[in-house]
């Protein structure tokens, strides 16, 4: 049986939240990274190369969350599906990611 539109707003919504996570963590592992290469004395190119790097990941942060946002209101106008079960699930992700973007 084919996902309804409601489960795929639910997965789009779960699959953004995930991938902002990931941009987070990412931005912290190459934070870290740089001080390394720091302490190393590693070639000034290189870590000016890491730290573009870096600003390119942080970049991404509030374009992510824009897309959340905009998925979580889709998600919300969405309304009710004839499946009980996307119905709740769609509830409980609404209050995750809410409380996420709190």
């Amino acid at each position: 049986m084919a996902p309804t539109p409601l489960r795929i707003k639910i997965n789009a919504l779960n699959r953004l939240v995930k991938e902002e996570g990931l941009y987070l963590q990412e931005a912290q592992e190459q934070e870290i990274r740089i001080q390394a290469l720091r302490e190393a004395g590693a070639d000034e190119y290189e870590i000016k190369k890491q730290i573009e790097v870096l600003e390119d990941t942080k970049k991404m942060v509030p374009e992510i969350r824009k897309k959340i946002q905009s998925t979580l209101e889709g998600l919300k106008a969405a309304g009710e599906s004839d499946n009980e079960e996307d119905n709740v699930a769609a509830k409980e992700t609404i209050k995750k990611v809410e409380e996420f973007l709190a």
